[in-house]
C-alpha cells in the first residue's frame, strides 16, 4: 500500500493558483488523481473541459463555479460533479479564496476551447 506523506506531495503553480497533487500514478495510484487546489480571492483556472469526469468537493472557503455557462457558489461541504465535455471555471470566492479537492480518473485529458489537449501535471 503506497503511502503519500503530505511533506513529499509535489507542489504546483498554474498561474499563481497553488495544486499539491496527492494522489497519481506516479505516486502509486492505477486509477484516481487526487489534487488539494488552493485559490487566491479572484485566482481562477481558465474555462476548460475534459474528457472524464471530474468530482470537486470544497474544504474551505467560498468557491465560485462557473459550470457550462451558469455561475454558482459552493461553500465548505459542498461537492460538484462535472460531467465529462462539461465547460467550467473554478475560481476563489471573497473574501479568503477557497481550498478544494479535485478527483478524476487517472489519465484525464484537459480539453482547451480551442482544442489543445493535456494532461494535468499532478495526475501523470
Amino acid at each position: 500500500m503506497p503511502i503519500l506523506r503530505s511533506d513529499d506531495a509535489p507542489d504546483y503553480d498554474v498561474n499563481g493558483i497553488r495544486i499539491k497533487g496527492v494522489s497519481a500514478p506516479k505516486h502509486g495510484a492505477t486509477e484516481i488523481t487526487v489534487a488539494v487546489v488552493e485559490f487566491e480571492p479572484g485566482q481562477a483556472i481558465a474555462p476548460h473541459t475534459h474528457d472524464h469526469e471530474e468530482v470537486v468537493h470544497v474544504l474551505s472557503g467560498c468557491l465560485r463555479f462557473l459550470l457550462d455557462g451558469e455561475e454558482t457558489v459552493l461553500e465548505p461541504g459542498d461537492t460538484a460533479i462535472v460531467i465529462a465535455g462539461s465547460t467550467h471555471s473554478p475560481s476563489g470566492g471573497e473574501p479568503d479564496g477557497a481550498r478544494i479537492v479535485s478527483v478524476m480518473p487517472v489519465g484525464t485529458v484537459r480539453i482547451e476551447p480551442d482544442g489543445r489537449r493535456s494532461t494535468p501535471r499532478w495526475g501523470e
